[in-house]
């Protein structure tokens, strides 16, 4: 099985929670981050592979949801899982959800275990039946 390609672009508040998410898939994908919008543009330009951007709908004071636009036109089979803030209006995620630019929308906060199943449903892997221990809570 070929490693899939994940651009992670989001501030850095959740960098870390989407980091131990990602590491139970660390075999399986290959995770770059970007600070900035500009800077994951430059990448898919260049032609770098990508299966998934895992992307904040707002980075720094700007709203990311006008790129996110333009990479699903520029690139129809490229899957993006949007982290929505509560900068986000209702309207936006409507507008986001309808015209099927993400495949996905998380809504902060989130935990780790609902970005690991989107991973794995947009990655089109198999889950494991067990969850690592790393993202046990306890709770039952």
């Amino acid at each position: 099985m070929s490693t899939k390609q994940v651009f992670v672009c989001v501030k850095k508040d959740i960098q870390h929670p989407i980091g131990w998410a990602l590491k139970e898939l660390d075999k399986l994908l290959a995770v770059k981050y970007f600070d900035t919008t500009k800077l994951l543009g430059t990448a898919l330009a260049n032609k770098q592979d990508c299966d998934v951007v895992i992307l904040d709908s707002i980075m720094g004071d700007e709203s990311t949801l006008g790129f996110a636009k333009e990479l699903k036109t520029g690139m129809p089979s490229l899957k993006i899982l949007l982290i929505a803030s509560s900068g986000t209006t209702k309207q936006e995620l409507v507008s986001i959800i309808q015209e099927k630019t993400a495949n996905g929308v998380l809504m902060r906060p989130f935990t780790t275990e609902q970005v690991s199943d989107y991973m794995y449903k947009l990655c089109g892997l198999q889950k494991p039946s067990e969850t690592p221990w790393y993202m046990q809570t306890g709770l039952k």
